[in-house]
This record gives C-alpha cells, structure tokens and sequence, in this order.
C-alpha cells in the first residue's frame, strides 16, 4: 500500500521524484510500455497518466531528458490509477497507486 497521505488528490499540485519507468502495462513482445512515473519515496510512486491515455506513453526526447533524474511535475492527481477508460456501462480496473490524471509541466527538480 502506497503512503499517500502527502498528497492532495483531485487538485493541481507539483510533486518531486525520480523519473523511472512503470511496468503497470507491457505492449507485445516488448518489456516496457512506454509509460513512466516518478519515485518520490520508498513507499510512493505516482504515474505519468493512466495507460489507456495516448499520452501515457512519454515521447522520446522527455525520456532521454528525465530518465532517472529527479524532476518536478505538475498536475492534477487521482488517488487509483484506472487501467481503462471508464465509461457508463462499466467501472475501470484499477490499481491502488495514484496518478497524474493531467500533466501541466515537468521538468528538472533543481531548475
């Protein structure tokens, strides 16, 4: 279980760790999705976007940018991360970490 109590949900907050990969989905036949998420402690982790957004997969120049680096980021976050797009008729799977449900900026923590 994560260590959320630091966090303010459902509003924009700036939150500060190390820009690693998540491994939340896998594509065919590769290891890594694409998606990202930032370590702020032993116990908590926040992904960059849920994986059914096509933003989730981080574009290439933020990764060689940010990979392992401690950074910034800016956004709203939830407190599950939802693994499909919810809609009327069913409820998304989720997980119990939290997500950057928008991303307004990232950038280096020290900057």
């Amino acid at each position: 279980m994560q260590n959320t109590s630091a966090i303010e949900f459902n509003k924009e907050v700036t939150l500060i760790g190390t820009y690693s990969k998540s491994f939340l989905s896998k594509k065919e036949n590769k290891d890594h999705s694409g998606h990202y998420k930032i370590i702020i402690n032993d116990s908590l982790e926040v992904n960059l976007l849920p994986p059914y957004h096509k933003e989730a997969e981080r574009p290439e120049d933020e990764v060689q940018k940010f990979e392992g680096k401690k950074v910034a980021v800016t956004g709203v976050v939830s407190k599950n991360t939802s693994l499909s797009e919810p809609s009327l008729e069913n409820q998304p799977l989720k997980v119990d970490i939290p997500c950057f449900v928008t991303i307004e900026s990232i950038r280096l923590a020290n900057e």
